[in-house]
């Protein structure tokens, strides 16, 4: 995966290069929308279980976009990211919900198809870089969950990683050249969260507990 982020830099390096500054259109605007999934989360106790479609959120911020008459553009946004991910306890239904707060960095190498200026479909490839500022402890959900004291020191989380990178796919419309409706899917590269099973954990983790952060996205933008 990590060599494929390199070769959509170096394309994008190239179109730059390759392309004359009059030729070049500059355009900014907002972007926003849904997330239509959450994570996936594995080593959970049998009687604890996980929705990834039950997971959704928001995303929203400014986005630039450097396009090339031949179709080619770089699409880049800094976004406000929120997930959410539920968590049920099968053995009475209950139910408590996990909130990740991220600043979100996509990037996209895209080819539009619109001869006409009224109609065209696009599709993109590019790395994302997202960074948490602000969760809520997994650990204390999970044991909340499960209706058990959390006994660990200093109420530790089994959040570790809150740098996550991922590889982005894209696909949508484009009506009137600046307005955009599309489908994102994102594969993170590595768990975003991990810890190995000991017997501290043993009321809400039954073996080797991961996490990765699948997304399938609903995204819109403007662009002006």
């Amino acid at each position: 995966m990590k060599k494929y982020i390199k070769i959509i830099c170096l394309a994008s390096i190239i179109a730059l290069i390759g392309t004359p500054v009059h030729a070049i259109d500059f355009n900014w605007g907002v972007k926003g929308g849904l997330n239509l999934s959450g994570s996936t989360f594995k080593g959970l106790r049998d009687n604890i279980s996980s929705d990834a479609c039950g997971g959704n959120g928001f995303f929203i911020g400014p986005m630039g976009e450097i396009a090339f008459p031949i179709g080619l553009s770089i699409d880049g946004s800094l976004l406000y990211l929120q997930r959410r991910s539920k968590f049920t306890n099968d053995l009475n239904m209950e139910t408590v919900n996990f909130y990740r707060h991220s600043l979100d960095i996509p990037l996209y190498l895209k080819y539009t198809f619109n001869p006409f200026k009224m109609f065209g479909i696009y599709a993109g490839v590019g790395p994302s870089f997202t960074f948490d500022f602000k969760n809520d402890n997994l650990t204390d959900k999970l044991y909340q969950l499960a209706g058990v004291e959390n006994m660990q020191a200093n109420s530790a989380n089994l959040i570790s990683n809150e740098a996550q990178i991922g590889l982005n796919f894209t696909l949508g419309v484009v009506l009137f050249k600046h307005l955009r409706a599309g489908v994102n899917y994102r594969q993170p590269l590595g768990n975003s969260v991990k810890e190995t099973f000991t017997e501290a954990w043993s009321d809400i983790l039954g073996e080797n507990f991961s996490n990765k952060n699948k997304m399938w996205q609903l995204v819109f933008s403007v662009t002006f």
